[in-house]
């Protein structure tokens, strides 16, 4: 696998001038050449890449979902886009600002994994903070903080100090404090965190309602039926590596599709030993199951079952879930580094 984005269209998505100097394309919200982050242990001096050689294009107004186990890279590359981290490498532009300048963080809405909050200030009085820190005038900062308090179902208890309020709740303010502005960029990290099911719900419907606003929203996600929804592509990242970006449908294009074939009970039949690995069966309560890992042996399978005479319920072609393909990929990047 390629370890940059592999498109034609994302390869030219920048001018590089006689100069040396790189343009990004005004139509990417998030535009990053070369990113890499190294740590060195003050003691031993033992280099840890954190993140290597990160080429990655966001255009505007798209959702896009960062993947990827613990340790992959994914809050690193976070950082380095807000200005919590200065790469060892490369290069980032947020809405065509260098992320090195704070003007890269006007129209930018950020959640941290780990939010920070004020304990001694109630919902409203942290909202407003925010809101103000976002330049926004006074009047304006009570307007959106009311606003947004109530959005994300805290409204009820405006004065009600964050030292009382739960994980899930604090979740929901730092979301609200990063929306208080209406930015037009949105980078998320793990923002379903900590949130029961009511809580993801709004979470993406959040989301959902920003992308409709035109706002481009970057996240990271460990719940990956949540990715699956949202993104109109999602980027894996293993070992502080990018080893794919494409939509989900491509995704799930490029694996084999499984089959699966419901028959009346009492379908015993030895299986045929060269389909050892490709067909299996299971016994379920009052029927047969068959499955399939491609569905290139369906007509085979079907005409043995057929000529046995075995009674065919019904055939369902099982696709592949984004949950299924990531651990793929993550296994086969483990292999390459062990091999």
């Amino acid at each position: 696998m390629q370890t940059s984005i592999a498109s034609i269209a994302d390869r030219q998505a920048i001018d590089r001038p006689a100069a040396g100097q790189i343009v990004p394309d005004p139509g990417l919200a998030v535009c990053v050449r070369g990113l890499s982050k190294h740590y060195v242990h003050p003691w031993t001096l033992k280099v840890t890449r954190g993140l290597d050689a990160l080429d990655l294009d966001v255009r505007r107004g798209e959702v896009m979902g960062l993947l990827g186990p613990n340790g992959a890279g994914k809050t690193t590359t976070l950082k380095l886009l807000t200005g919590l981290l200065k790469p060892t490498h490369g290069r980032a532009w947020l809405m065509g600002e260098p992320a090195e300048d704070t003007a890269s963080r006007r129209s930018l809405g950020f959640l941290p994994e780990q939010p920070y909050f004020y304990d001694y200030l109630n919902g409203l009085e942290y909202l407003e903070l925010a809101a103000r820190l976002s330049g926004l005038p006074a009047a304006t900062a009570r307007e959106r903080a009311r606003h947004w308090l109530g959005r994300v179902g805290l409204g009820e208890r405006p004065r009600l100090g964050l030292r009382k309020y739960s994980k899930g709740m604090l979740q929901r303010l730092g979301l609200a404090a990063a929306l208080v502005h209406d930015p037009e960029l949105l980078i998320l990290d793990e923002p379903m965190s900590g949130l029961d099911p009511f809580g993801r719900r709004d979470v993406r419907d959040l989301i959902s309602e920003q992308r409709e606003r035109g706002v481009t929203v970057l996240f990271s996600s460990h719940i990956l039926p949540d990715v699956e929804m949202l993104c109109d592509r999602v980027a894996i990242m293993i070992g502080g590596r990018l080893t794919r970006v494409a939509t989900v449908g491509e995704l799930v294009e490029d694996g084999a599709q499984a089959v699966e074939i419901r028959c009346a009970p009492g379908a015993l039949l030895e299986l045929p030993k060269h389909w050892a690995g490709l067909v299996s069966r299971t016994q379920r309560a009052g029927e047969s199951v068959f499955r399939l890992e491609d569905e290139a042996q369906l007509s085979e399978v079907l005409g043995w079952l057929l000529q046995a005479g075995v009674q065919v319920r019904a055939v369902t072609p099982q696709r592949p879930t984004l949950e299924t393909l990531f651990m793929a990929a993550a296994e086969a990047e483990r292999e390459r580094r062990s091999a």
